[in-house]
């Protein structure tokens, strides 16, 4: 089961910090996400990383900078250091209330200020840093024609992404003055810089610099084509994926779990032949199913208001249960055979008429080496598909509560 849960967190300075903690029934370890520059902890990158994460088994705990999401405070009198201090003070609350992390992951200005906290936070074993730049300076470059109205006028509204912010000379004098190299140099576990080659607001050689400056076992991993802020399809899930893979290493291991043990509900595993549907509360459809130890994510598409498309939709799962059955009887018959399936595929598709009556439209593609006679044979055996049957048959669904 994998939960989602609010919290308020205390900064470095007093201030309420509004946090969300996903993480899965039965996580191997904790990390902290650190946002974007004027983004929140439900960005899209970001709360897409934070998802996939979880479903690595890895709990995630990210927060909203000072005066920016849910978060108490005002952006103009927001520095840079603070961020990074609050990075350490997330740390300790995670610590103090569930586990401390063993990973801290960083997207761009984020990115840098999770080098920053690095040295400060001792249970860590990995960091990783997405689109980061090397001088947290570089960030000014988002505003640079109102510098001199914000030195002469000590803040000015600044537009950045499409957000407006009030950007103060405290930020600026702190990005300019801060030795991020030192920071970087005093890290001591393993760090993956993360980077794209066509970033277009951050360039490549910032990562660059990241690496140089680490002084401990480091890696980089090549974003291919992947824009700044990672908006487009599956970037930030895969970025995810990736950085997970790499930091499996440095992190524990899963616990065991007994799998006939279905008594404890941090285990995600369910009883052979049982499958259990919850709402994730990411947005209002979004659904974690779980069947065995398998899980995965059913949700509606985005043109239902509410809906965020994250998994395929109930009709969508009954359709590939009959395509998936097909095709599994289809491949039994065929390897008895000795045939070979080749490029055989199952499409299927469905639509009610005015009257209430369901059509299931099933479209057997066979490979064009198959003879004439095996797809005659195929198709005929796919008429025994077990879920055929039972849609054929008569249907009574009982409900129960408990």
């Amino acid at each position: 089961m994998t939960t989602s849960e609010n919290f308020t967190i205390e900064g470095h300075s007093g201030i309420q910090l509004a946090a969300r903690l996903e993480s899965p029934a039965n996580p191997s370890a904790y990390a902290l996400l650190a946002h974007c520059f004027t983004c929140s902890k439900d960005s899209p990158a970001t709360s897409r990383i934070a998802k996939q994460l979880v479903q690595e088994d890895i709990a995630v705990l990210r927060i909203d900078f000072a005066g920016l999401g849910h978060s108490e405070g005002n952006f103009e009198d927001s520095t840079f250091s603070g961020d990074a201090q609050d990075v350490v003070a997330a740390a300790e609350w995670l610590e103090e209330h569930y586990q401390a992390p063993q990973l801290l992951i960083g997207h761009s200005l984020g990115g840098a200020a999770a080098l920053a906290a690095a040295a400060d936070i001792d249970s860590l074993r990995a960091v990783v840093t997405i689109a980061a730049p090397y001088d947290p300076e570089h960030v000014t470059g988002l505003f640079a024609g109102a510098l001199d109205d914000i030195a002469e006028d000590g803040s000015a509204s600044v537009k950045i992404g499409g957000k407006t912010v009030c950007v103060g000379q405290g930020l600026v004098d702190d990005l300019r003055g801060f030795d991020q190299k030192e920071r970087i140099a005093a890290i001591d576990v393993p760090l993956l810089v993360m980077h794209s080659n066509a970033d277009e607001l951050v360039d490549i050689h910032n990562a660059q610099g990241i690496y140089r400056a680490a002084r401990t076992v480091k890696s980089f991993i090549m974003l291919d084509g992947v824009d700044h802020l990672l908006n487009k399809d599956k970037q930030a899930q895969h970025a995810a994926q990736m950085l997970a893979g790499w930091a499996r290493p440095y992190l524990p291991d899963t616990p065991d779990v007994d799998r006939d043990d279905c008594t404890d509900e941090r285990y995600s595993y369910t009883k052979e032949g049982v499958v259990e549907a919850r709402l994730t509360g990411d947005g209002d459809f979004a659904t974690e199913l779980r069947a065995g130890n398998h899980r995965w994510i059913a949700d509606e598409p985005k043109s239902v208001p509410g809906a965020k498309d994250t998994g395929p939709n109930p009709y969508d799962m009954l359709q590939a249960s009959l395509a998936t059955c097909t095709a599994m009887t289809m491949g039994m018959y065929a390897r008895r055979k000795k045939w070979d399936m080749g490029d055989t595929k199952v499409t299927v598709t469905h639509e009610r008429d005015k009257q209430g009556v369901t059509t299931f439209t099933r479209v057997l593609h066979f490979d064009p080496a198959l003879s004439k006679e095996q797809q005659e044979k195929l198709t005929a055996i796919s008429e025994k598909c077990p879920v055929h049957k039972t849609l054929h048959g008569e249907i009574h669904i009982a409900t129960e509560t408990s």
